[in-house]
């Protein structure tokens, strides 16, 4: 969930602001359903043949406040490197800065190098939307254009097919791939699966006919599906074409769940970041580690380190927002680390990063409730409400975390004095307005609760100072899968 008026966004930045710790925030931008940190493209297509040529051109989009600094990489079928020139000559890599609230489109020129085909993957700081346009030129005429958006590594692919149907698959990973083909008609029933294996980031391209040779133009379903699940993740992209010879996008195929946790947590990691850093309190922005052990954890290490595990993430399953709150939570400590200080509950660094991880999430555009889906679903899997071990990150004393129960209660009360305050006031009524309108008015977030558990509204003033007045303001990686 995220909010979607500039308002609310000033709201909160003006909290953290009038907090004292820094100058207000530019807080995130609504983002497209599509957009992302990581971007696929599984196919390209560029080059020179007799009579014309394949151009490629790729289109983003930031709505962010903060410019986006992203990488473009090609790969080949081989799984090499693919070169092509956007204007600075051909090579594969092209490092690309795309202005806050802007877009920006990269069109390949003519090399006289004969049609290639690949893919690309782009790694941003911040989401981006994106779309990649396959124009065809004959002679000095561009004749049709196809545009494709980008795509995210699944193990399942369903598409409509004709035997005209072009299929393009790509390898993501650094192992090889392994995926099997179906088609299937009214008439004819299901094929035999055909196999297709491609290197570590290789790339195929091929028209539905090439592999299932009895196809014709009666309407089909064709699928791709991993064969080692869930390791063999891939992209895919189809192409729809008829007998005239024309051809159009279809809709994605990608099936989820299971999703690529690696790409969530890459994308959920940076959009709570990129809020931190525009707080000014995370200067330095600490490595990220993804982590495949059988751990249900994360952690927050020397100032420097943030660490998740994929199987937190799918505990988590498709929550976005939990997964923020467990990244806020975790800068949280990267702050505390860095400055020696506990802002919110200086007697608990535990319940302190809590505060932080709601406030994070929220400012990058998360839903503030996620708290008491992360920890519950973290008591869920081990059982009891009390910690002793392997949640959030490595615990020093015993039940140094408290239990899950205690820190609901913390965040919540956080959340009421918060709403309760003329600072917060604007920001939560226009986030009940927007995220939570059919919710009653009294619920959740109610002053009333706290005076009912034996707080003194003297009690609120003095809970967390950093509602109260401003205080002086503090100073202050590469991916592979």
């Amino acid at each position: 969930m995220r909010l979607s008026t500039r308002n609310s966004r000033i709201a909160l930045a003006l909290l953290l602001g009038a907090a004292g710790m820094v100058s207000p925030p530019a807080l995130a931008q609504p983002q497209a359903d599509s957009a992302h940190v990581n971007l696929y493209f599984a196919q390209v297509a560029d080059g020179a043949f007799e009579g014309g040529r394949w151009q490629t051109a790729l289109t983003f989009v930031n709505s962010n406040a903060t410019d986006a600094v992203a990488e473009i990489r090609f790969f080949g079928s081989d799984g090499g490197p693919m070169a092509v020139d956007f204007g600075g000559g051909l090579k594969d890599r092209h490092p690309i800065v795309v202005p806050a609230e802007c877009a920006l489109t990269l069109a390949s020129l003519p090399t006289g190098l004969p049609v290639r085909s690949g893919w690309a993957r782009v790694y941003s700081n911040v989401p981006l939307v994106g779309s990649a346009s396959f124009r065809l030129w004959l002679g000095d005429r561009a004749v049709q254009e196809v545009t494709a958006p980008p795509t995210l590594p699944t193990t399942l692919y369903f598409s409509y097919a004709n035997r005209q149907l072009g299929v393009a698959i790509a390898n993501p990973n650094n192992r090889i791939l392994s995926v099997l083909l179906r088609y299937s008609t009214a008439s004819g029933g299901t094929s035999e699966p055909v196999r297709v294996t491609l290197p570590p980031y290789g790339h195929t391209a091929f028209n539905a006919a090439d592999k299932f040779p009895q196809a014709g133009f009666e309407d089909a379903m064709f699928s791709i599906e991993g064969e080692d699940l869930p390791w063999d993740e891939f992209l895919a992209w189809t192409m729809n074409a008829d007998a005239s010879g024309t051809f159009s996008s279809l809709p994605p195929g990608s099936v989820s769940p299971p999703i690529s946790h690696w790409d969530r947590i890459w994308n959920v990691y940076q959009r709570v970041l990129n809020f931190a850093q525009d707080t000014g309190l995370i200067t330095t922005p600490p490595r990220l580690r993804i982590l495949y052990d059988r751990h249900v954890n994360a952690y927050a290490r020397g100032g420097t380190e943030v660490g998740i595990y994929i199987g937190l993430s799918e505990l988590l399953g498709d929550s976005d927002s939990e997964l923020a709150h467990v990244v806020g939570h975790e800068l949280g400590h990267i702050f505390q680390q860095l400055t020696g200080k506990r802002s919110w509950y200086p007697e608990n660094a535990e319940l302190d990063a809590d505060i932080w991880g709601t406030l994070f999430a929220m400012g990058a555009g998360y839903d503030a409730y996620a708290a008491a889906g992360s920890l519950a679903k973290l008591a869920m899997a081990t059982g009891r409400a009390g910690l002793a071990s392997q949640l959030f990150e490595d615990v020093s004393t015993v039940d140094a975390h408290r239990s899950f129960n205690t820190r609901l209660d913390a965040v919540y009360d956080f959340l009421t004095l918060l709403c309760a305050s003329d600072i917060g006031r604007p920001f939560c009524q226009e986030y009940k307005r927007i995220l939570h309108p059919h919710l009653p008015d009294s619920a959740p977030l109610n002053l009333r609760e706290l005076q009912d558990k034996g707080y003194r509204i003297a009690d609120l003033s003095q809970a967390f100072p950093m509602l109260r007045k401003p205080a002086p303001p503090e100073k202050a990686a590469e991916r592979d899968r």
